[in-house]
């Protein structure tokens, strides 16, 4: 009986209701398979992703909201990237940065660059897209002058513009502002050849549209997921025009990561170098017979001084009045990294620029490690304090 209080429909409304769902169903689906779907060249998603590392699907879709024009697909990632990292960057902000990497650029023995950039983990630490962005930061910091209304010394510029010589007791490694460098253009150097490492040719290689430094970051930030933050940055520049009689060259070295420029440790230095005959200017030595095979002695030489500072707890170069133990004053220290010469590294100096004719000294240091404590980069002074 209860069988026969359920109503049931009649054939009429089955071949009315029915037919119609059948209908809309079937034409939706041929409308779906009428709309054109561009097919994306996998060399084109390749080209997207060399100028902006995302993942495969975001190039492939920022290519088709761009109807395949790559310079409208890198418009659109940098929007909806930027957009998101900003989001993503208030979120990890308060996050603490305790690992990350000191990485070092030395530019054809002429400027050298050295950042502290932080991370969260060791394992983002050792990521290509970090230690890519802590490359391509360095680079620009040593490519870059630092603004002269920004350093300590100011008149460090104007002294050397006119004579090419740095003043005694003048530290000639420049903080470089953090916040300058943020908003400073990122300019991403070619790679060396192999078995040149410590020199770059000065052509700037750059994206179709320039980013900042801060921009970079929040794109690595992105893909990483982690806190960055760029800490401590520092560089130097050879003065120039150059005085015939002294040269200054800058060296440096790092230890614990892929290579020798990017580590938990990096150490930075710059030497003077003088002619032992007066006759004879540094000028005349360099570009005289045998000029090409000392100045490689020299580059040699002076990386060899910077492994030393890493190698040990460097803190100044000499003593002078001030309470560091003898492992923490460079000239004081075994020159272990000089074919493991136990003689003092100030007696080796002496020992081998009288063999070479010159009279070599270290005028500037810097030693960074990833885990310092970084309360105020303004008292890191070559000789007068902690590096």
């Amino acid at each position: 009986m209860s069988g026969s209080l359920l109503p049931r429909a009649s054939s009429s409304l089955r071949s009315t209701f029915f037919p119609t769902i059948r209908s809309f169903s079937s034409t939706s689906l041929r409308l779906d398979d009428q709309k054109p779907k561009s097919k994306v060249p996998i060399s084109l998603i390749a080209s997207l992703r060399k100028e902006f590392p995302v993942p495969l699907a975001q190039a492939r879709e920022a290519l088709e909201k761009s109807n395949l024009d790559l310079k409208g697909a890198l418009d659109y990632l940098r929007t909806s990237t930027s957009a998101n990292a900003e989001k993503k960057a208030a979120k990890v902000s308060g996050r603490t940065t305790n690992e990350g990497v000191i990485s070092i650029s030395l530019l054809s023995n002429k400027r050298v660059g050295m950042v502290h950039l932080g991370c969260e983990t060791d394992f983002v630490a050792k990521n290509n897209i970090f230690l890519n962005t802590a490359k391509n930061i360095s680079e620009t910091t040593a490519f870059l002058d630092v603004p002269p209304e920004e350093t300590e010394h100011p008149s460090q510029h104007q002294s050397q513009q006119n004579n090419g010589e740095i003043k005694v007791g003048q530290d000639p490694i420049l903080q470089f502002p953090v916040e300058s460098l943020l908003s400073a253009p990122l300019i991403s150097l070619p790679t060396p050849n192999e078995g040149n490492s410590d020199s770059h040719s000065a052509v700037i290689t750059q994206s179709s549209e320039p980013q900042t430094i801060k921009q970079t970051l929040l794109s690595s930030l992105s893909q990483t997921g982690e806190n960055l933050k760029l800490i401590r940055a520092t560089s130097f520049a050879s003065p120039f025009p150059s005085r015939p009689e002294i040269r200054y060259i800058p060296s440096g070295y790092a230890h614990g990561g892929p290579n020798d420029k990017q580590g938990k440790v990096g150490g930075i230095i710059v030497v003077s170098v003088e002619s032992l005959d007066a006759e004879k200017p540094m000028t005349t030595l360099i570009h005289g017979p045998d000029g090409d095979e000392l100045e490689k002695d020299i580059n040699e030489f002076a990386r060899t001084i910077s492994r030393q500072v890493v190698g040990f707890p460097t803190k100044v170069v000499e003593k002078l009045d001030r309470p560091f133990e003898n492992d923490e004053i460079l000239y004081e220290q075994p020159f272990m990294m000089f074919n493991g010469d136990s003689r003092s590294v100030k007696e080796v100096l002496a020992e081998w620029g009288k063999e070479k004719g010159i009279r070599i000294k270290v005028v500037g240091m810097r030693r960074w490690a990833v885990g310092d404590e970084v309360e105020d980069p303004s008292l890191e002074k070559s000789g007068e304090s902690t590096a």
